[in-house]
Order: structure tokens, then sequence, then C-alpha cells
């Protein structure tokens, strides 16, 4: 979802003229959204060592989605 509403900023910020997301915020939450779904769909259908690996993934892309694009 944070994705999607990154990207709709993104749209009114050009339809109005105004300054917003840079493009590396714009490429980036889609792409770890992405990658973060397909390492849960991993986490959901295996089991064990794999599964545990997939979703510590989730957190860590998460955890650096929202450093490198909120707080750095």
């Amino acid at each position: 979802m944070l994705a999607v509403g990154v990207l709709g900023v993104g749209v009114a910020c050009v339809v109005t003229g105004v300054p917003g997301p840079g493009v590396s915020m714009l490429v980036g939450h889609p792409v770890a959204a992405v990658v973060a779904l397909l390492l849960q769909r991993v986490a959901d259908r295996r089991y064990g060592r794999v599964a545990g690996l997939a979703g510590c993934g989730v957190l860590v892309v998460a955890i650096v989605a929202l450093t490198v694009f909120w707080w750095a």
C-alpha cells in the first residue's frame, strides 16, 4: 500500500507541477514491495530453514526500504 501511495503522490505532483518524491523513491518502493511479496510467498509455501530465512528477508527488505527512503 505504501508503494501505491507514493506513486499516487508522484502522479499528483507531476500533474500539479509541485516538487514531489524523487525517481529513486518512485522506483524503489515498488521494487521493494515486489521483493518482499516474493519472499513472503516463499515463507508461506515452504517449511523449515528456507521459510525462516525468507521471513527474515521480508523484514530486512522492509527495514532497508524504510531506512533508505524515509529516514536517510
